[in-house]
């Protein structure tokens, strides 16, 4: 009894309520693609039940808020003219997430943000922690192929997808929400005065940068390579951090030799990528620069208004046979997939809601959405990641929600 009211004593004093907890409990399961939409869906029939029982609605509303309306509207809007209607239906109903989050913010006030942050960075940590333990245990104790040494290690028996098998989710994802995890904690430095905090913070976000390493999610490892990097530099000289600049620059240098000499694997696979996309169809592998030019034709045919909601992935795999492309998967760009689902109109919705988002962050010097929003647009390059649950949820949950703060960081 005197501990149920220890607890809701601080819940009082740090004004979290339930709702808040659900909440916590959807940005600390974005990797579980099973569990994550529990909490989502707990999250706002609660929320709806507090609206009924309260009858308190305070909506507020942005122009942002209805350009991503009108950008999940799209999907109901190319229904009209889609001929696999079941399709359309499953795409829209996994995008649901894409509107709710923003009306939940517009009827919700979250007070402790923070704490919302801090609890996503220790979610990912213990999620990384998890798979690189288990990926030791199965090095150690359940390995068939010997000698047991790095180079075993770091090849793709226990890297890539193998690397985070144990929780199911995809390197590409898990390597976004990484990378936003470093973007918070280095945001949190301006805040740190104690030194070894300081190196602490440093070490972590290594850590968890080796990680995409290890997971081969070449997008990730650019993205972050480029924000972490860029960023600390940034944030060490404007705060006078000499010593621990150096520090940071012997780190890199460090990392990047024990890169150059044992992985070899996301390095090559990179190496790859740009030869792939530099030499387009003279390759005889399925790559990305084949399937974005089997596009073409789609666009060019329905460049105004798109195919409709449900019929990219029929056509697009038609064009797939006729180019001798063995693979069946989505276009891997977010960019292609409005064009060629809903036209020019489509991207030009899209194009607008990242620009809306961009344009705020650099108006309200908001580090954490600037770079929120430049890891969502360098990775819908590679990966179709609003076709996702893993994507769609993890950037309507942060997207609107960092919108609304707006805090200027000087």
């Amino acid at each position: 009894m005197g501990l149920a009211r220890t607890f809701r004593n601080i819940f009082v004093k740090k004004n979290i309520d339930i709702v808040f907890l659900l909440l916590l409990g959807v940005v600390a399961s974005f990797p579980l693609e099973k569990i994550n939409p529990i909490f989502i869906f707990i999250l706002f029939l609660t929320q709806m039940g507090y609206l009924i029982y309260y009858r308190k609605v305070e909506f507020k509303t942005s122009f942002f808020l209805w350009s991503l309306i009108a950008l999940f509207s799209l999907n109901f809007f190319g229904l009209f003219y889609s001929e696999d209607m079941p399709r359309g239906f499953t795409i829209i109903t996994r995008q649901i997430s894409f509107v709710l989050f923003p009306l939940f913010y517009a009827l919700y006030r979250i007070r402790k943000i923070s704490i919302l942050f801090k609890t996503y960075i220790v979610a990912i940590f213990c999620f990384i922690l998890f798979c690189e333990l288990e990926t030791l245990y199965r090095f150690f104790y359940k390995s068939n192929v010997f000698p047991l040494n790095l180079e075993l290690f770091l090849s793709y028996r226990y890297t890539g997808a193998e690397l985070t098998k144990v929780i199911g989710v995809h390197n590409a994802y898990f390597g976004m929400y990484i990378t936003f995890s470093n973007v918070l904690l280095i945001s949190f430095l301006k805040n740190i005065k104690k030194n070894y905090k300081i190196l602490l913070l440093l070490l972590v976000i290594v850590f968890q940068s080796v990680f995409i390493l290890q997971m081969v999610a070449k997008t990730a490892i650019i993205v972050n390579t480029i924000i972490v990097v860029f960023s600390l530099v940034y944030f060490l000289i404007k705060f006078k951090k000499v010593k621990f600049l150096i520090f940071l620059l012997a780190l890199v240098l460090s990392l990047g030799w024990f890169s150059l000499k044992h992985l070899y694997l996301p390095l090559n696979r990179i190496a790859d990528r740009y030869a792939e996309l530099r030499n387009g169809d003279s390759t005889n592998r399925d790559t990305r620069a084949k399937m974005w030019k089997s596009a073409g034709p789609i666009i060019k045919e329905h460049y105004m208004i798109g195919v409709g909601t449900g019929d990219v992935e029929n056509l697009l795999h038609k064009e797939y046979e006729s180019r001798n492309i063995q693979s069946r998967s989505n276009i891997h760009n977010q960019y292609l997939d409005y064009l060629m689902r809903f036209g020019v109109l489509g991207i030009v919705i899209f194009l607008s809601v990242l620009g809306i988002a961009m344009y705020t962050a650099i108006k309200t010097k908001n580090y954490v959405y600037f770079c929120f929003t430049m890891i969502i647009i360098g990775c819908c390059m590679t990966e179709n990641i609003l076709s996702r649950q893993w994507g769609i949820t993890f950037y309507a949950c942060f997207n609107y929600l960092l919108f609304m703060s707006q805090k200027t960081n000087k």
